[in-house]
């Protein structure tokens, strides 16, 4: 995959060929946006174009080969430890107790085959605060020949004293349009199809390749079906908060889907507009049309505050079903 693969996002990828054109690289940046909208393979492809041998990305020389295996010696990528894991300071400092080499002690050595050495670092907000104190240190005075990457969904958990040590470049969700280009071009997904995953992945490439998970698809329509009182219950929500929890990262595509369609079932209560509801396969909005607004604004509040909670290392599990439980109790 080339730039020119990578969905959207012209502006960030110019910036980034221009910072390379005119020899003028930062140490550091900072990717910011929400998640599966390609902030991560927007680094590797610009790593790629820093390590090629021909200064393009060229995606055939050896350096891009590597990259592309996810084995080349001069680029470390770290990210957290399972989906209720953070990034600890042993990664950054490392610890010879354990056997671990930390970043710390890799970045002082000179690369091994490029000119550069590249340290991205995904999910950055979840960098404990002893390990964030720690990369500080580090980018306050930074080996010449190291470019960190710091990659976020939520740019406000990571410490404004790491902020200011990036240069930030910030992605912004994918349009419905190129949604439906890249799940009928490249997925070769029928119109319809394409059409409904482009409507429901809310600017996300990750959340659409999510939701063609049949057993996702079908969890997707549990959760209205407790909405919208279909299905009630203790037993149901235990399992279904269980099921959803399992799927990891997945649990804040579920966060994310639910804010819409609360989204959407206001906009029903204010304007009566069934054409600006974003949920459109999902008749069953329709029938929460004449809902007390003080339940839709509390749930909101509480789904923006459990997407927040769940960045941490928390029981996912009892904390969705606490919520589902605060939404049933309340419609």
């Amino acid at each position: 995959m080339g730039f020119e693969e990578i969905i959207g996002h012209e502006k960030q990828k110019n910036l980034l060929l221009s910072f390379l054109e005119h020899e003028r690289m930062p140490h550091a940046f900072l990717f910011s946006g929400q998640d599966g909208i390609g902030k991560k393979k927007t680094a590797l492809e610009f790593v790629k174009h820093i390590f090629c041998e021909h200064r393009n990305g060229c995606g055939t020389c050896k350096a891009c080969i590597r990259i592309d295996r996810g084995n080349h010696p001069d680029l470390i990528i770290l990210s957290r430890q399972g989906s209720e894991g953070s990034i600890g300071i042993d990664l950054i400092r490392g610890n010879d107790e354990k056997k671990i080499r930390g970043i710390n002690q890799e970045i002082y050595e000179y690369p091994y085959e490029s000119e550069k050495r590249a340290i991205i670092i995904d999910g950055a907000d979840s960098l404990t605060r002893e390990a964030a104190n720690a990369l500080l240190k580090t980018l306050e005075e930074p080996p010449p020949f190291n470019i960190f990457f710091l990659i976020t969904a939520s740019e406000e958990e990571i410490p404004h004293t790491l902020r200011s040590r990036c240069s930030r470049v910030f992605f912004t969700a994918l349009r419905q349009e190129q949604l439906k280009r890249y799940f009928t071009d490249v997925l070769r997904l029928d119109g319809a199809q394409a059409e409904t995953l482009s409507l429901i992945s809310h600017g996300s490439v990750g959340a659409g390749i999510f939701w063609l998970e049949r057993d996702n698809l079908q969890m997707r329509n549990r959760l209205v079906e407790l909405i919208t009182g279909k299905h009630k219950g203790f037993l149901n929500t235990t399992l279904l908060s269980e099921r959803i929890t399992r799927t990891g990262d997945g649990v804040t595509v579920y966060l994310s889907f639910l804010l819409s369609l609360f989204r959407d079932i206001f906009v029903l209560n204010v304007s009566g507009d069934s054409s600006m509801i974003i949920n459109r396969d999902i008749r069953d909005i329709l029938e929460l049309e004449r809902v007390d607004l003080r339940w839709i604004e509390e749930s909101m509040k509480r789904i923006q505050e459990t997407i927040r909670i769940m960045r941490y290392n928390v029981n996912k599990w009892l904390i969705f079903e606490n919520l589902l439980l605060h939404i049933m109790r309340h419609a």
